[in-house]
Formats: structure tokens, sequence, C-alpha cells
């Protein structure tokens, strides 16, 4: 037990907070990570994504729409894979 200090008030002291250590560095975000796999050429399919993250299909389907929400120009292929989503820029979808 540590051993508290009383002010003149009778109030106990608060203790002094202690030098936070450096951030660490921070590493990539799912959102990121999934940006990255999207924007490929080819762009992932849901199993490849599924695989990536862990996640159900439908887990991967939201992830997908929230980045439509989000504002990323999302397109959709069936393939013989099954279903497979990119990232298209705008120039390119024109």
């Amino acid at each position: 037990m540590t051993k508290s200090t009383i002010s003149k008030s009778g109030a106990p002291k608060a203790a002094k907070p202690k030098p936070m250590a450096s951030p660490k560095p921070k590493s990539k975000t799912r959102q990121v990570q999934l940006k990255s796999l999207l924007s490929r050429k080819s762009g992932a399919t849901v199993h490849i994504i599924k695989t990536a993250f862990a996640w159900k299909p439908h887990s991967v389907r939201a992830a997908v729409s929230g980045l439509r929400k989000a504002g990323e120009n999302i397109e959709r292929i069936q393939t013989s894979s099954g279903t497979a989503y990119r990232i298209v820029s705008v120039e390119a979808a024109k």
C-alpha cells in the first residue's frame, strides 16, 4: 500500500502523473488493410477478405458497404470463384 500525503486542508493530495512513455507506432487498421486489398487491380473476393480477417461473409459485405457509405467508389464483380469487390478510381469509372 502506498503512503498518501494530506494537504493543509485535510484532503488527500493527488498523486503526480507519471510521464507517459512514447506511444507505440500504430499498426494498420482493418479499414486500411481492407482498402489495400480492394485497391489491387483484380480486387478481392469475399473468400480472400474473409480469410484475411477471419470474418464471416456478412461481415465482409458490411465492411464493403461501410466503405461505400464513406465515399469510396466500389465495383462488384461476379467471377468464377465468387463475388469480388474492387475500388475504382473516379477517372476510371467515367
